[in-house]
């Protein structure tokens, strides 16, 4: 595993067909997307994703909000290294209090959280939103959102190939 973070790599073919066939529930799931807004992480990788699915669902790109906050974990000193690379003693600080844990120049779990609070805080009278993210980032928004202990929210984990629909407190799979 490489810890990707802030750093940019493209989507593979697999990521982009998982991406059209995630705007294809979309589109099950809603008859129109006229009152619905769609956020997305700056970075590249999301950035594509949003208009892969904008582009499936005939939604104009330009309907895309780009949120700073919804960036993925930045892991400062260990993007771009594998677990081999990093110092064996930094990670073991880190998994035995992986939710307060600041690597250098990076993140904590705790940062995440209140960026995503803030965030939270924000948008939530909208009736609908899309949300295009990444792992980490999905992993805190969904504990924030169902009320979930820290301990609970660094145990959550998404694949990439489907959408997690988040309504009234309940967390289920879209298909």
């Amino acid at each position: 595993m490489r810890y990707q973070g802030l750093l940019d790599s493209d989507l593979t073919t697999k990521g982009k067909q998982q991406v059209r066939d995630n705007a294809l529930k979309l589109a099950k799931k809603f008859k129109t997307f006229d009152n619905i807004k769609i956020f997305s992480s700056p970075l590249g990788r999301a950035k594509k994703s949003a208009y892969i699915i904008c582009d499936n669902l005939n939604i104009d790109r330009k309907k895309i909000i780009f949120e700073d906050r919804l960036k993925e974990f930045n892991y400062g000193i260990f993007e771009g290294k594998t677990r081999d690379e990093i110092d064996s003693n930094k990670l073991k600080e880190r998994e035995a209090n992986k939710w307060s844990y600041e690597i250098e120049d990076g993140d904590s779990y705790i940062k995440v959280s209140d960026r995503l609070k803030s965030w939270l805080d924000e948008i939530k009278d909208e009736d609908v939103v899309i949300i295009i993210a990444h792992e980490m980032i999905n992993r805190v928004l969904r504990g924030v959102y169902l009320n979930l202990l820290s301990d609970e929210i660094v145990l959550l984990r998404q694949r990439n190939d489907i959408i997690i629909h988040l309504d009234n407190g309940i967390e289920k799979e879209l298909k």
